[in-house]
């Protein structure tokens, strides 16, 4: 008996959602000259786009990009199911790194890419992934406009404007702690995982940067009218973030460190 030959595997079409732009033209070029087609996005909801519009077969999600958490993305892809997914991981996300695996990741890459290896991982997700299908109806894509007591933010234009909906000016830094105080739904946010975030660097208990970030973007988020204070610190755990579904609580609810 024999056995109709299979056709070989289509070249998979691949979008690459990387914020550092050198790095993700150095990967797109070597995935061309290995025959793949390619579409780049350097911002988490410009990828969403380009998955709904290119329709890629794998696509690669770096854990660090500007407009939102890479874990997000990928528990948004991962519903979708009708694709494969890759992480590309650096150093100190280990943590991101498996909850990315545990929300539905087909395997990761680690920087400094290493281009064949980056091919040949492309390759293997492709032939396990390949015929996935939607099982059920996509879900939305994460909404990017938040209210936070009475201001709006806008993730995606990276905007905070004020119950009067007047822009208020924040720093890059600023935008990025605030992001990941919002990301975390109420809950405490660390030190540590701020000073990552917002400043790019490790905390060190001596270094006072993130507690003086937070007294900043505390003032430019002051709400007088309802004299509460929308960041506000907890003892041990870092800062949370009132949200709009949680009533605030006065401020000095939790005892202040930073200031």
């Amino acid at each position: 008996m024999t056995s109709e030959p299979q056709a070989p595997l289509a070249m998979p079409r691949v979008l690459l959602i990387e914020d550092n732009e050198p790095v993700a033209d150095t990967m797109r070029r070597f995935l061309e000259r290995s025959g793949m087609r390619t579409a780049w996005a350097p911002t988490g909801y410009l990828g969403m786009e380009l998955k709904r519009s290119f329709m890629p077969d794998v696509v690669l999600v770096d854990l660090e990009l500007p407009d939102m958490n890479g874990v997000t993305l990928i528990g948004w892809l991962s519903a979708e199911r009708d694709c494969g997914i890759i992480i590309v991981s650096g150093r100190g996300e280990e943590t991101e790194r498996v909850v990315g695996l545990e929300l539905g990741a087909d395997d990761y890459i680690a920087k400094p890419v290493q281009l064949r290896e980056m091919v040949a991982r492309i390759r293997a997700v492709h032939r396990r992934t390949q015929g996935r299908a939607a099982v059920r109806p996509a879900p939305p894509p994460p909404s990017c406009v938040h209210r936070v007591g009475p201001f709006t933010i806008d993730l995606q234009r990276r905007s905070l404007h004020d119950a009067a909906d007047r822009p208020v000016a924040l720093t890059g830094a600023e935008f990025a702690a605030l992001q990941t105080l919002l990301e975390a739904a109420g809950a405490p946010v660390s030190r540590e995982r701020l000073s990552e975030a917002a400043l790019r660097r490790p905390w060190r208990p001596e270094d006072r940067s993130v507690d003086q970030l937070i007294f900043g973007l505390r003032r430019k988020l002051s709400d007088e009218d309802r004299g509460q204070r929308l960041i506000q610190s907890v003892r041990g755990a870092g800062y949370v973030l009132v949200r709009e579904d949680d009533p605030p609580a006065p401020a000095g609810t939790y005892p202040d460190t930073s200031r």
